[in-house]
């Protein structure tokens, strides 16, 4: 059996089968395995998107997780997450009336993290900043001394 290799389109890995997918697949798979956990029915099989009766749950999962990346309003890292997150705990579907603004939140809180950082120019190499005000102190004096230039007032 050949795995899928990690591309820039699947970068998630299967939970169940450890092989690369989509962030879809990904979000899908994460949607079945709660549901069910809430139906009692334990642990999901292998590859169980390809079984009855899961292949049309996780194919419908799929077509949400896709229409809600593809509006380009929402990330990949914040659909997931807001999947992960404590809120969604209890939601069992990506089509659930609420997970659209949980998603959004989750958008919106990286966003805001993005604007704050700054980019901030460090110089390698940088010298001391002088002093543009005030009389000469001593380690003024000093740093002229190792830097080669003479004091006004020593050769006076």
């Amino acid at each position: 059996m050949k795995k899928r290799k990690r591309t820039q389109k699947s970068k998630y890995k299967h939970e169940s089968t450890g092989d690369y997918c989509t962030c879809a697949a990904y979000v899908a798979e994460i949607m079945c395995k709660r549901n069910a956990e809430r139906k009692n029915q334990g642990s999901l099989p292998y590859k169980f998107w390809s079984k009855k009766p899961w292949d049309w749950t996780f194919k419908k999962q799929m077509f949400a997780a896709n229409k809600i990346l593809k509006d380009g309003k929402v990330t990949e890292q914040a659909l997931v997450k807001a999947i992960h997150s404590d809120e969604f705990k209890s939601i069992f579907s990506l089509n659930h009336p609420n997970a659209a603004g949980i998603i959004r939140k989750y958008q919106l809180l990286l966003d805001d993290r993005t604007e704050k950082q700054q980019d901030i120019d460090v110089k390698k190499n940088a010298s001391h900043q002088k002093k543009k005000y005030g009389k000469r102190n001593i380690l003024d004096t000093l740093r002229n001394l190792e830097d080669g230039k003479e004091n006004k007032e020593d050769r006076d």
